[in-house]
Order: C-alpha cells, then sequence, then structure tokens
C-alpha cells in the first residue's frame, strides 16, 4: 500500500488537491443540489414520489439486501442520495453483523403484512366535517388515518411494521386556508360532535407527538389536522431580510422558492425533505447551519396561530397588511413567539410565520479532517467553539470511528476506487492515523468570498494543533449528503429485527465528555441484564456547538432476535429510558430540538420545575379552555396509570362531555 500511495502522490507529499487541504473558493450564484444525478431541486422530487407509511422518507428509496456474486450485499434501491448506496455492499452487510455481533440471513426479513382494520370513525363526525371542508379534503380510510396517528419514533414505526395499532384519528382533514382551520376548530368545539384536534406537519417527529392519548385519557373522538395544504411563501421582503410563510410548507420546498427569490432561510435540519416549518416551530427545532444561521428560536420573527377564540397575532408591524413588516425584538410585554415555540401542537395551530431570510451565499465550499481518535476530534470542536462566531464553520460536525465505517461502507468501492482508498490509508498511517480509531469532521463554509476565506483560514491552525488531516472537499460533501440518507437504515435493520433510534442532547463543556461514557456504559450494563442477543451498537456524533457546550448526537440498536415482536419493543423501550436517564444524570439536557411529545415527557420533570408546568397550563387555559388541541404532549401530558375516580370529572369537563 506504501508503494501504491508514493506512486499516486504528487510530489507535494498530498494525495490530491481535492483529498487534503482547505480547497479554493468555488464562486456560485445560486446553490446547487447536493445530489444534482437525482433532480436539479429537491422540491420537484417530492412532488413527484409518494411517500412511506412504515418506513422513512419515499417509497422508491430503500436500502435492500441480495445476493451478488455469491455473497450478500446491501444496496440503496434509487439514486435518490448519489453516490450514497449506488453500488452493492458487502462491507454494510458485514458491518450489522460485526457490530451487532448476531448472524443475519438474507431471506430472514420481517414479513409484510397488510394495513390492519381500525374501528369505523366516530357517529357524524365525517358529516360534520363536510359541513366545514370539501368532502374531497376528508379521509377516513385506513392508511390516511395510520399517517395521521403516527411520526417516526420507534415505537410508531415498529408497531406499523408489524401492524400492531393503537388508538388512530377517527378522520383526516386538510385546510389550504386559515379561515379553514378556523372553521375546524370551531366545529370541534361547538358542533354536534365534540372532537379533538391535533396538527400534522411531515409527519417526521421522533416523540410519538402526534398519538392520540388513549381513550382512559381522552375519550373524545380525535381528527388529524394534514397542515400541508397550507404550503405557500406568502410574501418577500429583501430590503427587511423578511418572508411571510405558511406553516406547512416543507424544507426542501421553502429552500426552493426562497431561491427562486435569492434568498434563503437556512435552516436545514436532518428531515427538510418531509419536516415543515409549523413542525419546527412547534418543536424548537435546530439545523446544520446554525452556527451561521440560528435555529429556529432566532429566524422567527411573528407567528400566526389558530385558536378556537380565532387568530392570535402579535402584530408588532402594521396590521394593514400581515407579514409585510416585523421587529426582531421589541421592548412591550411579552412575546407570544416565547408562548408558540415549542408548544406541540397544545396550544394552537400555527398557520403561518415571518421569518428571517439572507441574501444567497456567494460561495458554498465543503471540507474534512480526518483525527487519529475521537478524543482529539472533540478537542478540535472545543476549540472551534472558541472562535469569534462570525469566523466559524456553517457547519461542523464531528463522527465517531463507527459512523466513519458505516460510511466508508455506505460508499463501497470499485477495484480502481480500491486502489485509490489504499492509497490514502497509507497516506494516513505515515502520518499516524489508523481508520481502525480514526474520527473525521465534516465541514460546510458558506458567506461572502471573504467569509469563506477567513472561516477556512481560522481552522488551520486548529487543524494541526489538534493533528489533524485535511480530507477532501469531496468526502465533507458526502458526509453531509449521508445525514440526509442514513435515516433509511433504520428501516433496513427493523426488515432484520434490529431496532434503532437516536438520542440527542446539549451537554455543558464541562461534562460533555463524561456524557457520551455514561451513556454507554448505563446501556450495555442493561443489555446484559435483559441477556437478549449479541451486543448494543452504539455511536455519537458531535453536532451543533455552543459557547457554553455541544450537542451530542447518539445512536443505539440492538438486535431483537429471538424475541416476539411485542418483547422486542418493551426491551427496547427499557434500553432507550436507561439511556435518557443517563444523559439526564451526567449533566445533559432533555432534548436539544427534538421535543418532548409523549415519549419523553415522564421524565420531563427533571428539567421542568412545577411551577413552569402550571403556567404551561395556565395559558392553555385561556388560549384553549376546552382542550380542543388534546394531543396531551410535554407539560400538557396525562399518563394514564394517573387517572383517578377523582380526577375523572375533570377529564370529562375538558372534553366536552
Amino acid at each position: 500500500a506504501a508503494i501504491v500511495a508514493r506512486q499516486l502522490l504528487p510530489r507535494t507529499g498530498k494525495l490530491d488537491s481535492d483529498a487534503v487541504g482547505p480547497a479554493k473558493v468555488r464562486e456560485t450564484s445560486k446553490v446547487e443540489s447536493l445530489w444534482p444525478d437525482a433532480v436539479n431541486s429537491l422540491a420537484p422530487m417530492q412532488q413527484r414520489n409518494e411517500e412511506a407509511l412504515d418506513r422513512w422518507g419515499f417509497k422508491d428509496t430503500r436500502f435492500v439486501a441480495r445476493w451478488v456474486d455469491g455473497q450478500p450485499a446491501v444496496q440503496m434501491a434509487s439514486k435518490r442520495y448519489g453516490s450514497v448506496g449506488e453500488r452493492p455492499s458487502f462491507q454494510l452487510w458485514a458491518f450489522f453483523q460485526r457490530e451487532l455481533k448476531v448472524s443475519m440471513g438474507v431471506r430472514d426479513t420481517l414479513p409484510e403484512k397488510p394495513l390492519p382494520d381500525l374501528p369505523p370513525p366516530a357517529d357524524g363526525l365525517v358529516a360534520q366535517l363536510s359541513e366545514v371542508l370539501p368532502n374531497a379534503r376528508i379521509r377516513s380510510d385506513v392508511e390516511a388515518r395510520l399517517r395521521g396517528g403516527t411520526g417516526h419514533a420507534l415505537a410508531d414505526i415498529w408497531r406499523l411494521r408489524i401492524r400492531e395499532t393503537l388508538r388512530m384519528p377517527d378522520a383526516v382533514v386538510r385546510p389550504e386556508t386559515e379561515d379553514e382551520v378556523l372553521a375546524v376548530l370551531r366545529a370541534a368545539e361547538s358542533g354536534s360532535v365534540r372532537f379533538a384536534v391535533v396538527p400534522v406537519g411531515g409527519r417526521t417527529n421522533v416523540t410519538s407527538a402526534t398519538a392520540c392519548p388513549e381513550k382512559t385519557v381522552d375519550s373524545r373522538p380525535f381528527v388529524a389536522m394534514d397542515m400541508r395544504g397550507l404550503s405557500k411563501v406568502l410574501s418577500v421582503n429583501k430590503e427587511d431580510g423578511l418572508a411571510h410563510v405558511q406553516a406547512g410548507i416543507t424544507g426542501s420546498a421553502l429552500k426552493e422558492a426562497l431561491r427562486k427569490q435569492g434568498v434563503t432561510m437556512g435552516m436545514e435540519p436532518d428531515s427538510m425533505e418531509l419536516s415543515t416549518l409549523g413542525g419546527w416551530i412547534a418543536t424548537r427545532a435546530s439545523g446544520m447551519k446554525r452556527a451561521k444561521y440560528g435555529n429556529i428560536e432566532d429566524m422567527l420573527l411573528e407567528v400566526r396561530l389558530a385558536t378556537t377564540g380565532g387568530i392570535v397575532w402579535q402584530s408588532h408591524g402594521s396590521k394593514g397588511s400581515v407579514g409585510a413588516a416585523a421587529f426582531s425584538r421589541t421592548s412591550s410585554g411579552m412575546d407570544l413567539r416565547g408562548l408558540v415555540l415549542g408548544s406541540e401542537g397544545c396550544l394552537g395551530i400555527v398557520t403561518s410565520a415571518v421569518v428571517r431570510v439572507r441574501p444567497l451565499p456567494e460561495a458554498v465550499e465543503h471540507q474534512s479532517v480526518i483525527f487519529p481518535n475521537w478524543d482529539l476530534g472533540a478537542k478540535f470542536m472545543r476549540e472551534v467553539a472558541r472562535l469569534p462566531a462570525a469566523i466559524r464553520p456553517t457547519s461542523c460536525r464531528l463522527m465517531d470511528n463507527r459512523q466513519l465505517k458505516l460510511a466508508q461502507a455506505l460508499r463501497e468501492d470499485d477495484s480502481r476506487g480500491q486502489l485509490r482508498t489504499l492509497a490514502k490509508q497509507a497516506f494516513l498511517r505515515m502520518n499516524g492515523v489508523s481508520l481502525e480509531g480514526a474520527s473525521a469532521v465534516t465541514l460546510l463554509f458558506e458567506g461572502s468570498r471573504q467569509e469563506v476565506v477567513l472561516q477556512k483560514r481560522a481552522l488551520g491552525p486548529l487543524v494541526r494543533s489538534t493533528r489533524g488531516l485535511w480530507g477532501g472537499a469531496s468526502s465533507g460533501e458526502a458526509g453531509y449528503a449521508l445525514t440526509f440518507a442514513i435515516a433509511y437504515i433504520r428501516d433496513f435493520g427493523l426488515d432484520y429485527r434490529i431496532l434503532s433510534e437516536s438520542l440527542e442532547t446539549l451537554a455543558p463543556w464541562s461534562v460533555v465528555a463524561s456524557v457520551w461514557p455514561a451513556v454507554q456504559a448505563a446501556v450495555i450494563e442493561e443489555h446484559r441484564a435483559l441477556r437478549i442477543p449479541g451486543r448494543p451498537f452504539l455511536s455519537v456524533r458531535m453536532t451543533q456547538l455552543y459557547d457554553e457546550g455541544a450537542v451530542l448526537y447518539m445512536y443505539m440498536a440492538i438486535s431483537t432476535a429471538g424475541l416476539t415482536c411485542q418483547r422486542a419493543l418493551q426491551v427496547f423501550q427499557r434500553l432507550e429510558h436507561t439511556a435518557r436517564r443517563a444523559i439526564l444524570d451526567a449533566g445533559g439536557c432533555l432534548s436539544h430540538h427534538h421535543g418532548v411529545g409523549k415519549i419523553r415527557a415522564e421524565l420531563l420533570p427533571s428539567g421542568l420545575e412545577p411551577l413552569v408546568a402550571d403556567a404551561a397550563r395556565g395559558v392553555k387555559a385561556v388560549l384553549d379552555p376546552r382542550n380542543v388541541l388534546g394531543a396531551g404532549n410535554g407539560a400538557w401530558w396525562t399518563p394514564p396509570s394517573s387517572l383517578t375516580p377523582q380526577s375523572q370529572p375533570h377529564q370529562e369537563r375538558l372534553s366536552g362531555a
């Protein structure tokens, strides 16, 4: 390998102009798609492709295993994500078995089953809804109701896969105007059939936030409100840097619509192909470009909230022209934004918002850096966080060795590519880096040409002081694109009874080094106590950086071979609870950007004072006195076991019975 490396390396001792050292700034008049082989933009792709029901993403895109030349291999069924999974990967199949210490059979998959039967909608409900909406936008078929009552939490998807259904909404409606949203809410409160409403966006929540409460908690019929009918950019004010946008638009469609206007919001969560603006606001979301553009709370200037009493609208700007003007801050008392952010569909329904936009960047560059181990990579991240905010990279994400190996397996090379890989590995070894223990950072730079030059220049000394090696622009771009494709890996695992989930937390710098080891130790111990097969797969990356701490995004997977489907979920939920408890005990927060929903609500008292929870319930009593928005998430969650005979009358009153 060393001989091959010497033959391929130029005299400079670098792999090639793309592989080592900061690349030259590429000027561009627009931000190009990461996946030009698929389509020129993500928005038309969403319109042309049908979304999966019991898997992530789109029906035409999934990882499948098959025999290739007598060996098992894994390949993605579409080219939606460019080179990710485009070749049969023998390494990926081996990766699963090696990391989990289990044997897998290509054909030993979870059987596909027909959709389950659901109870019919409540008597008179559909007829009542048809009085306020056209029949074409009211659905009560099984698939629509399953979509309306589930997100992408592991529990939601696993139950869909094994066709074990809990309570689902009686119907799904799709309003297209703000007035139609209000009409449904008023019908829920005052119609002959009293029902609860749960707003649904892109169905990407991982907290069971859109699940209907059990009937022991709320016996009313439930209606899921699909907000994607409100998906327009209503106005763009370039001079003030504002855009008034309806809440049901998806991230990719919003990015494309704003690009045509020469601006960007800069909000790019991993789920941006499907998640919506309203969902970002309701969950207090964050994105991969936080360092430059901020979190959703930094972008949100005004919000319109539909309630049973009408529209709530702060209207700091002109009342005569909604969305034409807004202020980033005022000293005029309480701010509506602070109440709506993180409310998870329980105070009202976000119909539109005024958000901050900026001109499209002049230059966009990717890069990557490889480190000998995780600790040196984490040290680099700490130093990046100490840089002035203006010269930090737009995105800076550190992946551990397991994720690095997973990324390599997903992009398995042909014979010529394997030769190039050997050369790179040889170069790394000569510089003290072994891929057996290495970590890697993917970088994205955006802004004016001068900004990008300064951002890259500021990182040079940090890379050298932490023994890092520049890994190249193509690796950085591939790592960024991998973020969008990796969600499909979980569904491939489910095919083989491998259950997995992500956990995220913001941890202060003073404890960030101890959080992940604490989670690993707790999960491994619990896994051993449960006596389930193999070993847990545990992996972490460090994503958003703050002055006070960093976000740890953790993955956990286990094989449940030999367990019943119901027992498999129970075991995994026990391990997940163990991991979340370990995060809190080690000094991390309950959630940085996924929200609370129902899954984390039991742990919410650990970080929420009772008086704050009481205040949240008091706000709801004013905005939604009859609990029409009945999702019951976060501070408004009611565990079924907590209901007592004494509490039943109160529940009946809230239910409008």
